[in-house]
């Protein structure tokens, strides 16, 4: 029976005061070290570490959560998963939120409101720390909801500043005003747009608003019949969206067009696609300029020129945001904007 119960001893899990023993520290000290939560010094911090992996500890993430109500978990909320850009986000930000001592849930929700408002009250259940929340649009539905509940969280791909959340989004309006300022720098007058949802502030209408822009800046109007929906989203697959630059290139052609600017690489490779069909050149015929830089524009079938936006830093910015917010740090501005540049290939050319 002695035996047994020295066995049943030495198998107990080590505690943090065990940690403490060993390492000849306080209790406190520990839990700083463990939950990063104040400066230590190097050489305690090591006496610390060694003591934990000499004894196989395991902080209890549990009892952790209950004594600080962190969970130590962030939510995320994307429209869907499929598309190239998507994944890159995603991959930024988990990356982020891993390294400063996060695990991250993931929930998608079809850009449909009511499945957003669910979406929120589970994380809450959860005791999730905080969200980072793909959102579309802002609906009487979401304010009621906000002001009746707490749960931080920053938005992405809109500006929902507002209504009191920080946003972080890309460059949108500047980013197509400089590709416009491309094509008409190369000669170009009778330029068509395939545009995303103008209902869409932050990406649909702020690419056409700077696309519109440049074009008034140089003495041009935007030709009614040079601009045609797209589909940008296509409900996140990549094939489908492609499918609406095609068509909408079909209705354009009529109308000839130099040069095409499409709200995303997607369009721009579907309207491609359209073109060879029917044995007309890119750029010859008709040049092409896309958004997003996604893997594929680089393909050498296709050399795409088109607007770059880096996915994984723009994951890595909104995760920073969200967890310098739960430490009380004010967001640095109510928007932030990820910056841009053009990368020029091979599907323009100068008249």
């Amino acid at each position: 029976m002695r035996a047994l119960s020295r066995v049943r001893t030495q198998e107990k899990s080590a505690t943090i005061k065990d940690v403490a023993r060993v390492a000849g520290v306080s209790f406190s000290t520990v839990s700083r070290v463990v939950n990063n939560s104040k400066p230590v010094d190097e050489p305690t911090r090591q006496r610390v570490m060694q003591a934990i992996a000499e004894l196989r500890y395991v902080p209890n993430s549990l009892a952790r959560g209950l004594q600080t109500r962190r969970s130590r978990c962030l939510g995320m909320m994307l429209p869907e998963i499929g598309s190239s850009g998507a994944a890159k986000f995603l991959e930024g930000a988990e990356s982020y939120a891993r390294e400063a001592g996060y695990t991250m849930l993931l929930m998608t929700t079809a850009a449909d409101t009511a499945r957003e408002l669910e979406c929120f009250s589970i994380m809450r259940q959860q005791q999730i720390d905080g969200v980072l929340w793909t959102a579309a649009t802002y609906t009487d539905a979401h304010r009621e909801w906000q002001q009746h509940h707490t749960l931080p969280m920053v938005v992405l791909a809109q500006d929902f500043s507002p209504y009191g959340l920080p946003s972080v989004l890309v460059d949108n309006y500047h980013a197509a005003y400089d590709a416009a300022e491309h094509l008409i720098g190369h000669g170009h007058r009778r330029i068509a747009m395939i545009t995303g949802d103008l209902n869409d502030r932050a990406v649909g209408l702020a690419r056409f608003q700077g696309f519109e822009d440049a074009l008034a800046a140089h003495g041009l109007t935007v030709a009614p019949d040079l601009v045609v929906r797209g589909d940008v989203s296509a409900h996140g697959r990549d094939i489908a969206s492609r499918g609406s630059g095609y068509a909408a290139m079909a209705q354009l052609m009529a109308h000839q067009p130099t040069a095409v600017l499409a709200a995303s690489d997607n369009l721009a490779i579907g309207a491609m696609q359209y073109l060879i069909e029917q044995g007309r050149s890119i750029p010859g015929d008709v040049s092409i300029m896309g958004f997003d830089d996604l893997d594929i524009a680089a393909h050498p079938m296709l050399r795409l020129s088109t607007v770059a936006f880096d996915f994984h830093d723009l994951g890595v910015l909104a995760a920073r945001t969200l967890i310098e917010l739960l430490h009380g740090e004010a967001a640095t501005a109510p928007v932030q904007l990820s910056p841009y540049r053009l990368v020029l290939r091979d599907t323009v050319r100068r008249l």
